[in-house]
């Protein structure tokens, strides 16, 4: 049965949204983790794979687009339609605006929210969705870490 994790972030803006989302693969990817992710648009996960490339001197995390020629071995998948999840569902981290219904497929389900209205909302009726899909959603409340 698939876990979902919601880890709340106390800043506003999605760039704090694709650190943590660096940080987290740096931990998937060292437990052998593949990731997905998804995005709302190509344009979207085209933005996410740069700042993956480029997340810090000492960290490499090599990503690439689902369903285009330079489609890799790389640990971590971008996709933006239900039809680039993989054929090995291990890891989905959910940047889009949506409840994807292939939830159930993967072993893991992360959240990464911002302090935006509009995707404060978004988390709201997810957290509700992953509860009658029987996946008990587990909160991760980074605002008062250091």
């Amino acid at each position: 049965m698939a876990q979902a994790d919601f880890y709340i972030l106390p800043a506003a803006d999605e760039e704090s949204r694709y650190r943590f989302l660096g940080k987290l693969a740096t931990r998937a990817i060292g437990a052998g983790h593949q990731l997905y992710v998804l995005t709302d648009s190509r344009q979207q996960a085209e933005i996410i794979s740069e700042r993956l490339w480029h997340a810090g001197p000492e960290t490499f995390l090599p990503s690439h687009l689902a369903n285009t020629q330079t489609a890799s071995q790389a640990p971590i998948c971008l996709g933006w339609d239900s039809a680039h999840f993989p054929q090995k569902p291990d890891l989905l981290v959910n940047l889009s605006s949506h409840y994807p219904t292939q939830t159930k497929q993967f072993k893991r389900v992360t959240e990464i929210v911002i302090q935006q209205d509009n995707i404060l909302e978004q988390t709201r009726q997810r957290y509700k969705s992953y509860q009658q899909d029987g996946i008990k959603p587990n909160m991760h409340d980074m605002r008062n870490r250091p």
